[in-house]
């Protein structure tokens, strides 16, 4: 889970609660979740599709790439659970959020 390890990221009403997160659950300016963005966020010369079955935060973090919304605002994009969430990346566009939170199949 991202942490507040660079305040000014992160809007002052949520710093305690990051500072809450145990240590062996943080990821510290977000690598791990800029990494797997940077390995599932592509498009290539030949489709694919990906199946990520992830906890709320990294689905958060994920749509909030998509949308190009500041670093904190994955604070908040709550996912139910068994909830699908459909991005689609195609090559010289910006990736485009297809549906977020989809519990039609419940």
């Amino acid at each position: 889970m991202p942490s507040a390890g660079q305040r000014g990221r992160y809007p002052d009403r949520w710093h305690a609660w990051l500072d809450a997160v145990p240590d062996d659950e943080r990821d510290e300016d977000a690598t791990a979740l800029e990494a797997a963005v940077a390995h599932f966020g592509v498009s290539g010369d030949a489709d694919r599709h990906e199946l990520l079955i992830t906890h709320n935060f990294v689905i958060g973090w994920f749509v909030r790439h998509t949308l190009d919304a500041p670093t904190w605002r994955w604070i908040g994009l709550n996912q139910a659970n068994c909830g699908i969430t459909v991005v689609q990346w195609e090559a010289d566009r910006p990736p485009t959020l297809v549906s977020f939170n989809d519990t039609g199949h419940l």
